[in-house]
């Protein structure tokens, strides 16, 4: 007998049990005994037979496959999410398939829809930038109401009730600005390519706070944001010499490494004259020169918990419609571009 051909079927022949007993007993079901169990197990192995994952999951209506949608697959922080959600989903028994909206809204939509007719359980996603400009979010509330659920990490937005799972962005902003202020920088400009999502707006609302703190009680300090940071450079020295400013907070790792250089360019010495902290640890970060003193969001922590979330809720999507939000800690990697002591 063929061992690729071999079915439950003909496997319930051989052993002279039902298909049910055979199922069950493949499936370490307790309610057939473990001697039972071994001799099918045993037969199963001798013939290489494997179940038809296709079948069990239509029969179960599910998947086992998550759709995650990410904004940008070369920002070391996503990839570092997506190695979490891969070796998670892996360890849960799911499969994944990625998409990449490239921060635009169209593409966002075309991938929930796409994956939305059968061919995922859950989505784990990251709002793109244009989706946060258009304030519209009717495409994710729409899965959400054929029963398919969602799962927001790093960019997100309160319009829409579903778990998620994001940074203390706030909270690491405001420490990154007032380590810089205890390190004796007196003028800070936050930088920023995502100003307009909900990560970025955190953000300088994090450094906003600490500057103002310092403005009320010591009378020092203003805010200097700058949105576009590309364009910052047109001006440069001439924007750092009449501002005075001594120190850079930015909102992620290329604007970071990109405002460095540009210091270094322009002739001022880092961390000497002007220090420098970014977010996400990643390899840029670690080999510019100086390396990058960064907020380590702790990417692929991140993505695990994400994968254990939404498998959470879809084994138990009966029981609660009770929605979370879990907060990972982050952690300062202090390096070549700050001076602390």
């Amino acid at each position: 007998m063929s061992k690729q051909m071999m079915t439950l079927k003909k496997l319930s022949g051989l052993s002279n049990f039902s298909i049910s007993t055979v199922s069950k007993a493949l499936a370490d079901n307790p309610e057939i005994s473990v001697k039972t169990r071994n001799k099918i197990k045993g037969l199963a192995k001798l013939y290489n037979y494997s179940p038809n994952l296709t079948a069990k999951n239509l029969k179960e209506r599910k998947t086992r496959t998550i759709g995650v949608i990410i904004p940008n697959i070369l920002a070391h922080f996503f990839a570092k999410v997506l190695a979490g959600i891969e070796k998670e989903a892996t360890e849960q028994g799911y499969h994944i398939i990625t998409c990449i909206s490239d921060e635009s809204y169209e593409k966002e939509v075309k991938s929930i829809e796409m994956l939305a007719n059968g061919s995922v359980d859950g989505f784990i996603i990251s709002i793109s930038k244009e989706t946060f400009v258009k304030e519209n979010y009717q495409h994710l509330q729409s899965v959400i109401n054929k029963g398919l659920p969602v799962l927001m990490f790093d960019r997100v937005t309160n319009r829409i009730d579903c778990d998620k799972v994001v940074i203390n962005d706030f909270e690491s902003s405001y420490n990154a600005t007032k380590k810089l202020m205890r390190s004796g920088c007196k003028n800070i400009v936050f930088v920023s390519p995502i100003h307009n999502t909900s990560v970025g707006l955190e953000r300088v609302r994090g450094y906003k706070e600490a500057i103002e703190e310092e403005l009320i009680y010591k009378g020092k300090q203003e805010t200097l944001i700058i949105e576009d940071y590309k364009r910052f450079s047109k001006d440069f020295l001439e924007f750092i010499k009449h501002n005075k400013v001594d120190g850079v907070m930015a909102a992620d790792e290329l604007s970071g490494i990109y405002t460095m250089n540009l210091i270094i360019g322009a002739g001022f010495k880092v961390p000497e004259d002007i220090a420098v902290i970014g977010f996400t640890d990643g390899i840029l970060a670690e080999n510019s020169n100086p390396p990058l003193t960064t907020v380590d969001q702790h990417g692929t922590n991140l993505g695990s918990i994400a994968i254990k979330k939404i498998v959470n809720r879809l084994n138990n999507a009966t029981e609660t419609k009770e929605y979370k939000t879990t907060v990972v800690e982050t952690t300062l990697i202090e390096r070549g571009s700050t001076i602390f002591s």
